[in-house]
């Protein structure tokens, strides 16, 4: 019991912190502020969960008792905490088939043309932001009017690469 309570608990503490941090500022690097959220609402725990099972009070039942339970609570919360990021990320940027249906059903019943269609999806609704994302993550940079991957992206374009070659997937995104 204390396993589901501590990690719900933190994920719930968790995810209040992030809406208030994006209530007041929406952070440049989403996915680190989210990180450091998470994981420093986890590991802020550890010494007020010691407190409260020294203080004999509230709550005995539902605190972790040993180190195994720690162990536990940070797959659990690990687990969401990485699901909930990978989730995030793909509401942080309109992705292209995002756009395709929300722009079919804001036309309604009478449908979308598709002349109409391809004028909305410009280069600056699609590639401009994950252009703007790549350079803030520092995976690439503006060599005059070239753009080049910098050592974190050509390492992150290997894995990738190797990813997909594992997969056996086609070339392509």
């Amino acid at each position: 019991m204390p396993i589901l309570t501590c990690s719900l608990g933190l994920i719930s503490i968790a995810f209040l912190i992030h809406l208030g941090v994006w209530k007041i500022r929406l952070p440049k690097r989403q996915t680190l502020v989210l990180l450091w959220i998470f994981f420093g609402t986890y590991f802020l725990s550890i010494p007020f969960f010691e407190f409260l099972l020294r203080a004999k009070g509230w709550g005995q039942p539902f605190l972790p008792r040993d180190i195994m339970d720690y162990v536990h609570i940070f797959l659990f919360f690990t687990s969401f905490t990485l699901a909930y990021i990978i989730t995030y990320s793909a509401l942080e940027v309109d992705s292209p088939s995002l756009l395709i249906v929300k722009f079919i059903a804001d036309a309604g019943p009478a449908g979308l043309d598709q002349d109409v269609l391809s004028a909305k999806l410009s280069d600056e609704l699609l590639i401009l932001p994950r252009i703007n994302d790549l350079i803030l993550d520092k995976m690439a940079i503006w060599k005059g009017p070239k753009l080049q991957l910098t050592p974190k992206g050509k390492w992150f374009a290997k894995a990738m690469i190797a990813y997909r070659a594992i997969l056996k997937a086609p070339p392509g995104g």
